[in-house]
C-alpha cells in the first residue's frame, strides 16, 4: 500500500518486506512501501515519519574467501551504500519518539563461507547503533532483528518476523532500543550447548583402549 501522506515507510523485497505493512494499525496515516533505500525518495516526502523497516537483501550464496569476486563485493558495497544515505535522510524526516528497524542476518557473528556477507552484516549493526546513540536526544529508536543465514537451514516464518519487526517500529516496543534481536527459536543457542555437551563428554568418557 502506497498514499500521499505516510507516515511508515518499509523498505526492501521478499515475504517479510510484503508482509509488513498490512500489520500496522489501522492509526497510522499511510504507509509508503520502496523496493531498495531510496534516500531521494525519503527526502521528497512531504510529513515526518513516525517509523521505517528496512528488510536487507539475503545474503549470497556460500563462497570461500578466496573465491570472492569484484562484482559479488560490489553488489554489497551498492547496496549498503545506499542503505547508509537512506538512513541519513530518515533520521531527517524521523518525528520525535520514531523507530527504525533494520531486518538483516547473524552474519555479524561469524560463519563460514560468508566472509563477505559477514563483513557486511557487522557494518549494518554498528551502523544501526550508531544511528541509536545519535538519535537519543529526539527520542528515536532504531533496533536490528538478525535472522538465520540461508545455510542455517530451515528460518523463521516470515509473518512472524513482520509481527517482530512492526512491534519494534510501534510505540510499544518503546523500551527496546540498540538492540539485536537473533530470530531462530533459538537455534544458535542449541547448537552451542549441543557443542559444549559433546566437547564436555569427549574429555570425561575414557576410550576404548584406555584402562578403566
Amino acid at each position: 500500500m502506497t498514499t500521499s501522506n505516510p507516515t511508515i515507510v518499509v523498505i526492501g523485497q521478499g515475504p517479510v518486506a510484503e508482509a509488513i505493512p498490512s500489520r500496522f494499525s489501522a492509526g497510522a496515516r499511510g504507509v509508503i512501501t520502496l523496493p531498495h533505500p531510496d534516500a531521494g525518495a525519503i527526502k521528497a516526502l512531504e510529513n515526518g515519519l513516525d517509523a521505517a523497516v528496512i528488510v536487507a537483501p539475503p545474503a549470497p550464496s556460500p563462497s570461500l574467501l578466496l573465491d570472492i569476486d569484484d562484482a559479488r563485493l560490489d553488489a554489497q558495497l551498492s547496496h549498503f551504500t545506499d542503505l547508509f544515505e537512506a538512513l541519513g535522510a530518515l533520521l531527517g524526516r524521523l518525528n520525535p519518539k520514531g523507530a527504525i528497524v533494520l531486518v538483516g542476518d547473524r552474519g555479524y557473528l561469524g560463519a563460514w563461507g560468508a566472509a563477505d556477507a559477514c563483513a557486511f552484516s557487522g557494518a549494518y549493526v554498528a551502523l544501526m547503533r550508531c544511528v541509536t546513540l545519535e538519535g537519543f536526544g529526539a527520542g528515536h529508536r532504531a533496533n536490528c532483528i538478525a535472522l538465520d543465514l540461508a545455510q542455517d537451514g530451515a528460518g523463521v516464518d516470515p509473518d512472524e518476523i513482520a509481527d517482530l519487526a512492526v512491534h519494534l517500529a510501534s510505540p510499544a516496543g518503546q523500551a527496546i532500543n540498540g538492540e539485536i534481536i537473533l530470530a531462530n527459536r533459538g537455534r544458535s543457542l542449541r547448537v552451542r550447548e549441543a557443542k559444549d555437551r559433546r566437547a564436555d563428554f569427549a574429555k570425561t568418557a575414557p576410550s576404548k583402549g584406555t584402562s578403566q
